[in-house]
C-alpha cells in the first residue's frame, strides 16, 4: 500500500517537522493480546492495560556507544543472557518500579548521550469506543463540529462508560458490539440514551459532552446503519496492531527501524509492502532481543511506561495525589528523570511521542511526571 497522502496529511495536521530526517529506532512492546476482544464476563485483557510500543531512538546511524560498559554498570548476575525489564525495573506496579538504582542508571545515560524515547500508546477501550462518537456524527452537519467539540463527547463517554463498564459489556454482548445489524440500530441507540439519562455528571462542561450525544442518539435511531460499528467482526475491538507497527516506518522513511521479532506482523508486511512514492519500503528490520542490546533497553523503558500507563488508568487522581507524596527519594528522582525525558524526546520531535488515549488517561500521567 502507498502511505504518501496519508504520510502527508498526517504531517500537516500534525504540525511535524524532522519528518524526512535520518534516525535509527529500535522497539519492543508491552502489554500485546494481539487483540483486544469483548468476553463473555469481560475482556480477554485488562481494559486499563494499554498496548505500548517503542522504545530508543538516536539522531543518525551508526552512532558509537559504550553499550557494554552500560550493561556492566547493572551488575546483573552472569546467568542474565538478556535484559528484561524486570531485571533493572524490578515489581508489579509503576511505583514499585521507580525505586530502583539501576533505572536511575539507565536513565541517566540515556539523557546524557543524547538518546530519546519515541512510543506509541494504545488505550484499547477508548479507541473501541470512539466509533460510537464517528458514526453519530458521520454523512451530518455535525461531521463538521470543531475537533475540540468531538473530543469531548468521545472523553466524557470514555469516562463514563469506563465507570459503569459492568452494564455496558451487557449492552456489547447483547447487540455484538463492534458489528450492529440494521434492525439493532434503533433498540442499542434507546439503550444508550436511558442509560445516559441515569447518569449523575461531575460537572457542566461534561453534562454538556454527555447531553451531546444523547441528542445525536435521539437523531441517529432511525438511521439504517451506524457506519462505524457495521460489517465488523463481532465483539472485537481492536483487531490486531499492525498499523502500529507501519505507521513509524512511513513516517520516518529515511530513518532505520528495527523491531523485536514478531511473526505474525512479518509475515502481514510479506503480504502487504510499505511504498513511499510508488517505492517498497526496506528501511525496516525484524530482529531476535537477545541479540540485541538497544531492543533490551527498549523493553525496559516502554515495560516502565506500560506501568506507568496502567496505574493512571487503574487510579483516581486523588489516589494518585495521595500515593506519590508518600515517595522515596530515588522515586521521585526516577519520575523526574522519566519526565525529562519524555519531554526532550517529544522537543526534539513531536512525532516521537503519541497516544491513542483520553483525555482523562493523558491528564492523569501528566499529574504522575509532576510530583516532586
Amino acid at each position: 500500500m502507498d502511505y504518501t497522502d496519508i504520510r502527508k496529511l498526517a504531517i500537516e495536521f500534525s504540525g511535524l517537522s524532522g519528518m524526512d530526517d535520518t534516525y535509527t529506532f529500535y522497539y519492543d512492546e508491552t502489554n500485546n493480546s494481539r487483540k483486544f476482544r469483548i468476553t463473555e464476563k469481560d475482556f480477554n485483557s485488562s481494559k486499563d492495560e494499554d498496548f505500548v510500543i517503542g522504545g530508543l531512538v538516536y539522531e543518525g546511524e551508526n552512532r558509537q556507544f559504550s553499550l557494554d560498559k552500560l550493561f556492566q554498570s547493572f551488575k546483573l548476575q552472569s546467568n542474565v543472557k538478556e535484559v528484561k525489564r524486570q531485571h533493572i525495573a524490578p515489581g508489579k506496579t509503576f511505583l514499585e518500579c521507580v525505586k530502583s538504582t539501576k533505572l536511575q542508571l539507565l536513565l541517566k545515560w540515556i539523557i546524557e548521550n543524547d538518546v530519546y524515547v519515541h512510543f506509541m500508546a494504545m488505550n484499547n477501550l477508548y479507541f473501541g469506543i470512539v466509533d460510537i462518537i464517528d458514526s453519530l456524527v458521520a454523512d451530518t452537519e455535525f461531521s463538521m463540529l470543531p475537533p475540540d467539540y468531538i473530543n469531548l463527547m468521545k472523553n466524557t463517554l470514555y469516562k463514563y462508560i469506563n465507570a459503569d463498564i459492568d452494564y455496558i459489556h451487557s449492552v456489547f454482548l447483547k447487540y455484538n458490539y463492534p458489528n450492529i445489524q440494521s434492525d439493532n440500530v434503533q433498540p442499542f441507540c434507546e439503550d444508550f440514551i436511558a442509560w445516559i439519562e441515569n447518569i449523575s455528571v461531575e460537572n457542566e462542561q461534561e453534562d454538556f459532552g454527555l447531553e451531546s450525544v444523547r441528542q445525536l442518539l435521539k437523531d441517529s435511531r432511525k438511521k439504517e446503519n451506524l457506519c462505524f460499528l457495521s460489517d465488523n467482526k463481532d465483539l472485537i475491538l481492536m483487531d490486531g496492531y499492525e498499523s502500529l507497527y507501519i505507521e513509524p516506518i512511513y513516517m520516518f522513511p529515511y530513518s532505520q527501524h528495527t523491531f523485536d521479532e514478531e511473526v505474525e506482523i512479518i509475515d502481514k508486511l510479506k503480504d502487504f509492502p510499505i511504498c513511499i512514492d510508488n517505492q517498497i519500503l526496506s528501511n525496516y528490520v525484524f530482529v531476535k532481543s537477545e541479540s540485541n542490546q538497544w531492543i533490551q533497553l527498549s523493553d525496559v523503558i516502554i515495560g516502565i511506561l506500560g506501568k506507568m500507563f496502567l496505574y493512571a488508568n487503574s487510579k483516581s487522581k486523588s489516589e494518585i495525589i495521595n500515593e506519590t507524596i508518600k515517595l522515596s527519594d530515588m522515586q521521585k528522582e526516577n519520575i523526574s528523570l522519566l519526565k525529562s525525558l519524555i519531554e526532550k524526546s517529544e522537543k526534539k520531535c513531536l512525532a516521537f511521542i503519541h497516544f491513542t488515549a483520553n483525555f482523562y488517561e493523558i491528564e492523569k500521567v501528566k499529574l504522575i511526571l509532576s510530583m516532586k
